[in-house]
């Protein structure tokens, strides 16, 4: 009967058994070399330890909101990143990697010549990880020394501080710079109005308004310069923060309704001057001046850029002291709830685990060996009864 290559062969338990059985001091010597490989290596390796520092991001406060305004960018993040990873994202930067490197002279240490390699080399030792629950971050570093690691972790935490209080106060630098530009043209505006305002006071002999007049104008004089002060501050967002920004949105959306006030303002007073005078109305068109003399509608035109002047001055003025406080204060962006201590305990080799994976991959690669020398010797001897049949 001929051999038939296409009967499907199943393997019995027995099948198996003698398989592994007729190869079982091959798979005895390696899994003998891989175990005895890997307890050299286990026990010849040096120590690693790791010292672990832990922080917590500081919430809400001007200074934190602040350095992480314009963080993520320089981290490379999304704007949605929390401030934990716009931390972590930090502490990998070439800027604070570097600074380690040369503090500690790891380019020395590591025998690299090359700073790239330096920075990765120190970044495979660096664990940085944060606690999606509680937001605490962890920032821990391996070293063959235990002091070494624990004054390493630290130093990560110094230099992440130092990263973070400079980019709170550039940002906050950059705000004090802007009002004060900002300040100077409104003290410039402010100090025209005074003067046109004299003069006119001087020409005309006007000196004052009736009470409702001036409480219209007034009114009109504060909706202004509120529209004003709030360009100032969507300009002075826009300069530092990108077009996404919630405050930068709700500060366009306040602008919105002032602008839409305004011209409902000016709308009803365009319909009293027409009720009043018959249609007849000043190029002003803010004013109801339907029984105002013209000397006095210029009393007030003066009277009104005077106000709002004032008004954005006084506006700047406040925002631009709030920054130079800014600028001026310690702003401190973390907390340490653990400082690194140099550990009594290796954190790695793992010696058994590593004897134990070392033996029993010999195990595994025996066992495959010997069936892959089992089905070889199966395809030769149908070979050869093929031959023998067709013979």
């Amino acid at each position: 009967m001929p051999y038939d290559d296409d009967e499907e062969q199943e393997l019995s338990l027995i099948d198996i058994f003698s398989i592994l059985w007729r190869r079982k001091w091959a798979i005895f010597f390696l899994t003998f070399v891989f175990g005895t490989i890997a307890t050299i290596y286990a026990f010849t390796s040096p120590f690693i330890y790791r010292a672990e520092c832990r922080i917590l991001p500081q919430q809400g406060g001007g200074g934190i909101a602040s350095a992480f305004g314009g963080l993520a960018a320089f981290a490379g993040l999304s704007a949605t990143a929390t401030q934990g990873q716009m931390m972590i994202g930090v502490i990998k930067g070439d800027t604070v990697v570097d600074a380690i490197i040369d503090k500690f002279n790891l380019m020395e240490e590591f025998s690299l010549d090359i700073r790239l390699d330096a920075r990765r080399r120190t970044l495979r030792n660096l664990e940085a990880d944060e606690d999606s629950k509680s937001g605490i971050v962890s920032i821990a570093y391996l070293s063959k020394d235990p002091k070494k690691a624990a004054d390493i972790a630290n130093e990560f935490v110094a230099e992440l501080q130092k990263q973070l209080w400079t980019i709170s106060f550039n940002d906050a630098q950059a705000k004090r710079r802007f009002f004060q530009a900002q300040l100077d043209l409104a003290q410039q505006e402010l100090s025209e109005a005074e003067e046109a305002m004299m003069n006119y006071q001087q020409s005309s002999g006007v000196v004052a308004l009736e009470a409702q007049t001036r409480t219209i104008l007034e009114s009109i004089a504060r909706l202004k310069s509120q529209i004003a002060a709030k360009n100032i501050e969507i300009s002075s967002l826009s300069s530092y923060t990108h077009r996404d920004n919630p405050r930068l949105k709700l500060a366009r959306t306040q602008l919105e309704a002032m602008n839409k006030e305004l011209h409902n303002l000016e709308e009803e007073q365009r319909r009293t001057s027409r009720g009043r005078n018959d249609g007849l109305l000043s190029g002003d068109a803010m004013l109801s001046i339907g029984q105002v003399p013209e000397f006095s509608l210029e009393y007030q035109r003066y009277y009104r850029k005077l106000r709002a002047a004032n008004a954005k001055y006084d506006s700047l003025l406040r925002q631009y002291e709030t920054a130079r406080l800014s600028e001026a204060s310690d702003i401190s962006t973390i907390s340490i709830i653990d400082r690194a201590t140099p550990p009594d305990w290796k954190y790695k080799p793992k010696r058994a685990q590593i004897m134990m994976i070392g033996t029993m991959a010999g195990f595994a690669l025996g066992v495959f060996l010997a069936f892959l020398a089992a089905h070889l010797a199966a395809l030769k001897e149908s070979r050869e009864a093929q031959e023998y049949y067709d013979d």
